[in-house]
């Protein structure tokens, strides 16, 4: 077509004629590469359903497909648009999907009127890009958006999508208006298909049916969220009661679909995943007056809505009548009661379990063996969880279940909660060679290993294999930089996750700020513990409970039970002093913010104070008469200490501590101490009080 039109072309070339040849040949060009499209995706999707291709042959074949309808700049149609959106689904990748969909049609996705910018360009060739056209919308490309939804588990989109079939412009979700899409399948948009539809006197629209509301409720449901359980039960009380017979139906319900057996289940589901037994006990009812007979996804969505509610015996009663009642259980059924038992702790039924099932002909699969695994490891029994994996892998009935990432991973979590890194490395070697490709949890349940076990070169070697590490990825790589003393790096990965890339949560954050002034003190890198807590302070957060106990642990100022700490010595008198001095920081860190410190660690400061003597005894008496305990804690001898005024000359304990002989007798307002106490620690706070308390009388306003 190019060719034709091109600047050496005579300029009677580009008459009407002409023109109408250039575009019947465009026009069998397009079609001839969707049909070839379209049997290429039948064929692999075929093959895919028969398992003769693994989901990423499949993908691969769609992302092939998309990359040379944008290469051509072809608008797909319905029937293509249908299949690439189906593998996609099918493969687990809605958001491709949805993309797709957008590209192609030209129409949000998430059901409003809002204008969409999704573009799809070619990545070869500038300025060509799939073009959209609203001829691929129709009942099918829209099924397979909702099932898109529903596999996100997006219940408002989907119910939008929903209305937008239905030209429900009143519908709001979630505060946005549903759109109004026009409902002419292949003929929206080209007259001449339209055109030839009616004289062939065919309907153009078409109508949402019974799967398209069963999708719904299943995204709804999914959601496990109220909003979602409310959308749920409009979209179920919208459905027509299968008792009504066709002739009332189409006098009082004409294009509203009928619930079937699907979407009981979908709302005993619902009801179940919120809690709600009864509900789903009473749709369960519902279902068998309605003349439906109960299926095994029935009563499987019933026994996951009992082991929910914790009632894991009714869920195994269930599952025991269903071979009274002729219906055979399914893996999917056996799983939910083993999951049950094993949040239970009752390992031995499961695993009896288990052997029920397979002399029933159901095969266990991995999911069946995670759930053991998992569950010895949550109980604190990795040797056991290992020893299941093992039996597995020896068993040729079992050994391919066995070869799979999620398997393998669990047990090299197991093997690094024995503090073997040898068997966790020894695993991951099993893997590799097995032709499974190890995950981002696998390379973290296996650093967690090398550091239990005091290998932090290997630890941070495998944090450099790792492409793109999740939140907990860097706080393990924090804790092996820090246990390396590579502080530098730690605090550089914390300060990056402080003022932008927010791959960590804020616990997580908190967490590795806590290690990194721990791991420092305990190496005795003051300035680096130092550093760490005015980044911690500066940042916005509030040191805790956890906080406090991480710096008295690391500088050993609490002696294990039945022990003495040591007397102090010339050659341990720096470090008593050292850690005093920190302490005080601390307290003068705190102050800037106005923050308590929490009774154990105010007690720990006043008992290394009256170690150390001399100076430091001093400074800490001074300490206990400033104090203030902070509101809400319990008020042990409140000092009547005044806050420095604005004509006053503040200082720190640290200057107290620097400067004593020059303030002293000048009549310095006193640091405020901010102290919250609890029950735990009265006694010790009390103590150490009397430790530091050189008999003089309080004074109305404390000062040096």
């Amino acid at each position: 077509a190019a060719a034709a039109v091109g600047s050496d072309a005579p300029s009677s070339s580009l008459q009407p004629a002409n023109l109408a040849a250039v575009r019947a040949e465009g026009a069998q060009t397009r079609q001839a590469l969707l049909s070839r499209c379209r049997d290429v995706l039948q064929k692999y999707t075929a093959q895919y359903k028969a398992q003769e291709v693994t989901p990423k042959v499949l993908l691969t074949v769609a992302d092939k497909i998309v990359a040379a309808l944008a290469d051509s700049s072809v608008s797909p149609d319905a029937a293509t648009l249908n299949l690439l959106m189906n593998a996609y689904v099918t493969c687990g990748k809605a958001e491709d999907a949805i993309r797709t969909f957008e590209a192609s049609t030209g129409v949000s996705a998430d059901g409003s009127s809002r204008p969409t910018d999704t573009v799809i360009e070619s990545k070869t060739k500038p300025d060509y890009r799939i073009m959209p056209n609203l001829s691929a919308l129709n009942l099918y490309t829209a099924t397979n958006l909702l099932r898109a939804h529903s596999s996100r588990r997006d219940g408002f989109a989907a119910r939008r999508v929903l209305a937008a079939m239905e030209g429900r412009e009143d519908v709001v979700v979630n505060g946005i208006r549903a759109a109004s899409w026009p409902r002419g399948g292949e003929s929206v948009g080209d007259e001449d298909a339209a055109a030839a539809a009616a004289a062939a006197g065919k309907s153009d629209n078409w109508v949402t049916d019974t799967r398209c509301y069963n999708i719904v409720l299943a995204a709804a449901s999914k959601m496990k969220s109220s909003s979602g359980l409310k959308i749920a039960s409009d979209i179920f009380d919208s459905m027509v009661d299968p008792k009504m017979s066709k002739e009332e139906w189409a006098a009082s319900a004409a294009g509203r679909p009928f619930r079937d057996a699907v979407t009981y289940n979908s709302m005993i589901a619902a009801y179940g995943r919120a809690g709600r037994i009864q509900d789903a006990m009473d749709m369960f009812r519902a279902l068998k007056s309605c003349g439906l007979e109960p299926d095994k996804f029935t009563y499987t969505s019933l026994i996951k809505a009992k082991v929910e509610s914790g009632d894991v015996d009714d869920a195994k009663s269930i599952l025991d009548s269903m071979e009274s009642k002729g219906v055979e259980a399914d893996v999917f059924a056996y799983n939910s009661v083993i999951k049950g038992l094993c949040d239970k702790y009752r390992w031995y039924e499961a695993k009896e379990l288990v052997t029920e099932m397979e002399w029933n002909g159901v095969r266990p699969d991995s999911y069946t063996y995670g759930m053991l695994m998992n569950g010895l490891i949550k109980a604190g029994k990795p040797g056991p969880a290992l020893t299941l994996f093992e039996t597995a892998c020896a068993d040729p009935r079992t050994i391919n279940i066995a070869q799979n990432v999620q398997i393998y991973t669990t047990a090299v979590t197991a093997a690094s909660m024995m503090g073997d890194h040898a068997r966790a490395l020894g695993l991951v070697s099993r893997m590799v060679g097995s032709g499974v490709k190890p995950n981002l949890k696998t390379f973290t349940s296996l650093m967690g290993g090398c550091l239990s076990s005091g290998k932090t070169s290997y630890a941070l070697d495998i944090f450099g294999k790792i492409s793109e590490p999740d939140g907990y990825a860097l706080e393990l790589g924090i804790r092996a930089f820090c246990d390396s003393g590579d502080f530098a790096s730690a605090t550089s990965l914390l300060t990056e996750q402080r003022d932008g890339r927010r791959e960590m949560s804020g616990k997580q954050i908190m967490s590795s700020y806590d290690y990194t002034i721990s791991s420092a003190l305990k190496q005795r890198n003051y300035q680096v513990a130092r550093d760490a807590l005015t980044e911690l302070i500066n940042s916005g957060y509030i040191p805790s409970k956890k906080t406090f106990r991480a710096i008295i642990d690391a500088l050993s100022l609490v002696p294990k039970r039945g022990q003495m700490r040591p007397q102090l010595t010339d050659d341990n008198r720096g470090e008593a002093e050292g850690a005093f001095d920190f302490m005080i920081f601390v307290l003068d860190s705190m102050e800037q913010r106005k923050l308590p410190v929490v009774g154990a660690f105010y007690a720990a400061v006043l008992f290394e104070g009256s170690r150390a003597g001399g100076l430091r005894k001093k400074v800490a008496s001074l300490i206990a008469e400033s104090k203030l305990s902070a509101a809400g804690g319990k008020r042990i001898d409140v000092s009547e200490a005044i806050e420095c005024a604005d004509e006053e000359r503040c200082v720190g304990w640290e200057d107290i501590l620097t400067n004593y002989q020059t303030l002293e007798g000048q009549g310095i307002a006193l640091p405020l101490v901010r102290v919250k106490s609890d029950e735990r620690s009265i006694r010790a706070v009390l103590t150490a009080e009397q430790k530091v308390s050189y008999g003089r009388r309080r004074r109305r306003r404390a000062a040096v």
